[in-house]
């Protein structure tokens, strides 16, 4: 089965000249925990209890090296590390132990294995149902979107629904916002990571 992408425009800070056309995988969604093990154990044949133990186990495991600064190789699939944040500081004296905190971990992939991902993808063109229209749209009409990206999605993000509506960072947030209000979706997750659910 091909993996499907679209090209969009890329944005132009300066709006002085047009900017070339990028790719993009067009989401098919997100296999989420409990398909993945069953895939896994469709294709394996491995006890699925077996498997869920095993990835909670890596979990687990992973989770306590990254807390003491180790970089984790993970199989084939790579290498995860974390990143730090702290206040802006002109002197290392400044600095206090409790004003630095974890910012993000990071996947960074194998060669290999994006090697054999790039093997395997065989890309088709396609449409995104959430490419942008030129033209400002009414809110009725953001809405019926949004149901019908909800309907064969789990989830939507913020930027997904900007790209779907055209509306700016400002303007997506506060209708979302509203439709939390009116009981339409609500949000999981936090900051950065925050995505929106149909009710």
């Amino acid at each position: 089965m091909s993996a499907i992408y679209d090209l969009f425009d890329t944005p132009n800070p300066n709006k002085d000249e047009k900017q070339p056309l990028h790719a993009r995988i067009v989401s098919k969604g997100t296999v989420d925990k409990e398909e993945f093990l069953d895939r896994v154990h469709k294709f394996t044949g491995i006890s699925r209890s077996l498997l869920t133990g095993a990835m909670e186990a890596f979990s687990n495991e992973a989770r306590d090296l990254l807390a003491e600064g180790w970089t984790v190789e993970i199989g084939n699939f790579g290498f995860l590390s974390t990143s730090l944040q702290c206040p802006p500081i002109n002197d290392k004296k400044e600095v206090r132990s409790t004003s630095i905190k974890m910012k993000n971990i990071h996947l960074r992939a194998s060669r290999s294995f994006k090697k054999e991902v790039s093997d395997k993808m065989r890309l088709q063109r396609g449409e995104s149902p959430i490419r942008p229209k030129k033209n400002s749209i009414s809110r009725e009409t953001c809405l019926t979107r949004l149901n019908l990206y909800l309907a064969t999605h789990l989830f939507i993000s913020r930027t997904d629904y900007c790209l779907m509506t055209g509306r700016n960072k400002k303007v997506a947030i506060i209708e979302l916002n509203s439709f939390i209000t009116e009981g339409i979706i609500r949000r999981e997750g936090v900051e950065k990571l925050s995505v929106y659910i149909k009710v």
